[in-house]
């Protein structure tokens, strides 16, 4: 997949299909209540208290439940992690693997003791 193609999909809008219960929305101008068909975006932050739930729907088959008694920022499904066609490697994947490997370079300074994180004195 292309970087422009996972560009695509990250700004992909979903809407509010179900919201049972009391759900708030904040998406930068604090809470508010939400109402099925409010338009929502990754990074917005939904709430359900109580019992109670609410999807967002990102289109083709990509949809998000929040369950009650949860607050969490959306994440569009599909972003952050994209198959490059051409390798067959997960892009994000590669991304995490090259941190853990920088983490072990840094963190092993020479003092052989074998750990991988440092130990203090």
């Amino acid at each position: 997949m292309a970087g422009s193609a996972v560009a695509d999909v990250c700004q992909t809008t979903g809407t509010l299909t179900e919201a049972v219960g009391t759900v708030l929305v904040d998406s930068g101008q604090g809470f508010a209540n939400a109402s099925v068909g409010a338009s929502l975006k990754g990074g917005d932050v939904v709430s359900v208290h109580g019992a109670g739930s609410a999807v967002v729907d990102f289109g083709s088959d990509r949809t998000v439940m929040v369950p009650g008694s949860t607050t969490t920022a959306l994440q569009v499904p599909g972003c952050g992690l994209a198959m490059d066609s051409s390798t067959g490697l997960a892009i994000g994947a590669v991304a995490i693997g090259g941190g853990i490997a920088a983490a072990v370079a840094l963190s092993d300074n020479g003092s052989g003791n074998g750990f991988i994180f440092p130990v203090s004195p």
